[in-house]
């Protein structure tokens, strides 16, 4: 091999190689957002069913959770979420779309409930939550 043919050979083993760094450095980068897309993952604490109209009533709370900080109680009926009427939505969507959101953010829940004849409303900070069932070691 000439020593010309020699430089064409190590300049595609080099083009080759800064292609294949690239990928893995795009890689890296892409794994490295989605753990930060994770952890800025938040909720207001609150385990909720829905009711046949979509309403949606707290079954339970975590402890020390945004919701249950703010003085909501297990049974209270939740009306609304940001202004927008659970009566009539999707479960699912209300959840993840609605109550669920980047930790450090607002949610605003209108609620009623039983024994009030008001609705009470509760504007949350969304964090992120450590249950039992999801603490890390």
């Amino acid at each position: 091999m000439t020593l010309k043919g020699l430089g064409v050979y190590f300049s595609t083993v080099m083009m080759r190689l800064s292609v294949i760094i690239l990928l893995i450095a795009l890689l890296t980068l892409a794994e490295a957002n989605a753990g930060n897309s994770a952890r800025n993952f938040g909720g207001v604490g609150i385990d909720g069913v829905p009711w046949a109209n979509g309403q949606i009533v707290v079954r339970q709370m975590v402890a020390g959770g945004p919701a249950h900080l703010a003085g909501l109680k297990v049974g209270d009926i939740i009306t609304h979420i940001d202004g927008k009427a659970t009566m009539g939505s999707n479960f699912q969507d209300m959840v993840e779309h609605r109550l669920r959101g980047e930790a450090g953010t607002r949610v605003m829940l209108k609620v009623s409930r039983p024994g009030n004849s008001k609705p009470l409303t509760f504007t949350l900070t969304r964090r992120q939550l450590v249950t039992a069932g999801n603490k890390k070691n």
